[in-house]
């Protein structure tokens, strides 16, 4: 019962993680459009001064922006639900598993988001990396993925046998 009181811990707090994000994300949309239009210019990239990836027209930066609110809303939602889901079904097996079904489909979405467009798309194909602003975003969001994959990692661990 342990296990599955925890692993419905984890799912809340990084749904809430991801809802808090995208809530900071939206309340400062002037921000995020400047930041996102400075990663994908290609200004300050001194190190490796060559990117292949072309810089966008404005239209495509807010769409980019807007998958990526998505996403994290998505993750916020499917997680925080499942977190509900494991927790009201932890002492039925098939309720308990629709809930971790649910949170993979929220951890897919997180990991698209912070490994996928920050770190493979942002990250490799613009190189957000090598400028001041960019390094925190690159790094926290492999952090970010981390979390999410070692909670992926967790609902795949067998649990308590014992259901109470």
């Amino acid at each position: 019962m342990t296990d599955r009181l925890l692993k419905a811990l984890v799912a809340l707090i990084l749904g809430a993680m991801a809802i808090l994000y995208v809530i900071h994300n939206i309340a400062n949309f002037g921000a995020a459009q400047a930041f996102f239009t400075y990663v994908t210019s290609h200004a300050d990239q001194e190190a490796y001064p060559v990117t292949l990836l072309p810089v966008p027209p404005p239209a495509l930066v807010l769409v980019a922006m807007a998958l990526v609110f998505t996403l994290e809303i998505a993750t916020g939602v499917l997680l925080l639900w499942a977190g509900v889901r494991m927790l009201t079904g932890r002492s039925d097996a098939a309720a308990f598993d629709k809930g971790v079904l649910i949170a993979k489909i929220g951890i897919g979405c997180a990991l698209a988001n912070w490994w996928g467009l920050f770190q493979a798309v942002a990250g490799a194909g613009y190189q957000m990396w090598q400028i001041q602003a960019g390094r925190d975003p690159f790094y926290s969001s492999w952090l970010f993925g981390a979390m999410y994959m070692l909670l992926l990692i967790f609902l795949n661990q067998r649990g308590d046998t014992e259901v109470a």
